[in-house]
């Protein structure tokens, strides 16, 4: 099941990061890709499962060009209503129409949690990029409280969580993985980065640079 292809779920995907809480949960993980990503500079990037625009705005103000794409046809018709200038795709990042090594970087934040088959998505990831390509993902953590309380949730009880040593295994075709973390929850959801408390806390976002061989 494709929890984003319903209507309902697509429509109301921005709001979480309208609210105040969302502002700040954006905040950390917005800053924690970009310390990955200092050393790409600006280039085509293809996007996968970009949903309804948030983060494919992020890389486009930081000078990507961004060809945005999407399995689900409600996210997409959400994000072409937007004034981003960037190309948008429908497409299954289980079966990627690109050549073997053919694209420089590909990014995907929360997307991996999503789909059917985890190790396909990556393997045809490594397949299409060049040597020496990047890969940018943004995953949520099984072990953080977030992660242990999803089946509590309508989106999120769809979603398959991986911890930091399963996303490192199935990266080990690249050369090179750097993951950097983030977004402490308290079992009350109170955001503790920044405090010392923080540290008692699995971080529930990981960002995640991945470089081929």
């Amino acid at each position: 099941m494709n929890v984003f292809a319903e209507e309902k779920v697509a429509q109301g995907y921005d709001d979480y990061y309208n609210t105040d809480f969302g502002k700040k949960v954006g905040q950390i993980e917005e800053q924690l890709v970009k310390d990955l990503m200092q050393e790409i500079p600006p280039m085509p990037m293809l996007e996968l499962g970009c949903g309804t625009g948030h983060w494919t705005r992020i890389f486009m103000n930081m000078g990507y060009e961004v060809t945005a794409t999407d399995v689900a046809e409600p996210m997409l018709r959400v994000i072409r209503t937007k004034d981003l200038k960037i190309n948008i795709r429908e497409l299954d990042a289980m079966n990627l129409p690109f050549e073997d090594n053919s694209l420089k970087l590909i990014t995907g934040i929360t997307m991996l949690e999503f789909v059917h088959d985890q190790q396909r998505v990556i393997d045809e990831i490594f397949r299409v990029l060049k040597p020496g390509g990047w890969l940018v993902l943004g995953c949520l953590n099984s072990e953080s409280v977030l992660g242990k309380t999803a089946d509590n949730d309508p989106v999120f009880k769809h979603a398959k969580f991986l911890d930091a040593a399963s996303l490192k295994e199935k990266l080990d075709s690249f050369k090179r993985v750097e993951i950097k973390s983030g977004v402490h929850f308290s079992e009350s959801f109170e955001i503790m980065d920044g405090k010392p408390e923080a540290k008692a806390y699995e971080p529930a976002f990981m960002a995640v640079m991945a470089q081929k061989g």
